[in-house]
């Protein structure tokens, strides 16, 4: 951001882990000694504490007992990261083929010659592989196991319609396992964990979960007019994204972030580019490549 003047929406206001219940309040010893070992700062808050990093929540002060901040926290629009970080590539000579299918990968000499697409075949000195919940399916043909499951996530989008109500930054609803996101001029409700395959379709039962979170705490935003989403999260088994090369000398894998994507998406972009470069990497990625699956 320094370096480009990127805008996305983003916010520099902290994080809330919002609890409505005392039991989870009293259950957080454990979130905060890792906090504490890690040197990251945060809050213990009690009603009147939260309601002055949020004052929107003044209106709720019956319906929490208190939260967990962390004041350094970021938040911003990762759609508009993503296209404006997108424009910034193609200006440094980045190509971008949008709506083109993978066939196949080709093989030669033991390492990967090609990939057959819908447009023909294309040719590289490396390759990468970052399709998410995808990416299974298209190293399974070199023998890879990479085992990545889509776990499904929904989020409605609202315009603000009522500033009051409305969240300075984010709140997480520990109850309902809910993200209420404030983006410039609207509210973001975004999170469950639905095991169910590849499909998107948008049950009427999630989006009533989603509108009764936000109703409860902000109701400043126009859900008449929301967008109703759904999207898959590339969960592995640990928890932890496959990051670096594999039994093929000229292919990599960058996938099975999970919920943090986009939080880990430059550290591991810039990672992926070391070990491609022959680099030393800032951090050790013995661990992270798909070899411990193997």
């Amino acid at each position: 951001r320094k370096d480009t003047g990127i805008e996305y929406d983003q916010r520099m206001q902290g994080t809330l882990q919002l609890f409505r219940e005392q039991y989870q309040l009293d259950g957080i010893g454990k979130d905060i000694e890792v906090l504490r070992q890690d040197g990251v700062p945060f809050e213990v808050l009690d009603r009147e504490g939260c309601v002055k990093v949020e004052p929107a929540l003044a209106h709720a002060k019956d319906k929490f007992v208190g939260g967990l901040r962390l004041p350094h926290d970021e938040t911003g629009d990762c759609f508009k990261f993503t296209n404006a970080l997108a424009k910034i590539a193609e200006g440094l000579g980045v190509k971008f083929r949008f709506g083109v299918n993978i066939k196949s990968l080709l093989m030669s000499g033991g390492k990967v010659s090609g990939v057959e697409t819908s447009q023909g075949i294309l040719t590289a000195d490396r390759y990468v592989v970052a399709l998410g919940s995808y990416t299974p399916a298209l190293v399974k043909s070199l023998g890879l196991n990479a085992p990545i499951y889509p776990v499904k996530g929904y989020s409605i989008t609202a315009p603000i319609i009522n500033e009051e109500r409305a969240p300075v930054s984010t709140v997480l609803d520990e109850s309902y396992k809910i993200a209420i996101t404030r983006l410039g001029d609207r509210i973001r409700v975004g999170g469950m964990a639905e095991v169910s395959g590849f499909t998107k379709d948008l049950p009427a039962a999630r989006r009533a979960t989603l509108d009764l979170s936000v109703t409860d705490l902000f109701p400043g935003g126009d859900l008449k007019a929301a967008t109703f989403w759904s999207g898959l999260r590339p969960m592995t088994p640990d928890s932890t994204p496959i990051i670096g090369a594999t039994r093929y000398d000229n292919v990599f894998i960058n996938a099975g972030h999970g919920t943090l994507g986009w939080t880990m998406s430059c550290g591991s972009g810039k990672l992926l580019a070391d070990l491609i470069s022959g680099n030393k990497p800032d951090i050790r990625a013995d661990d992270l490549g798909i070899s411990r699956y193997e």
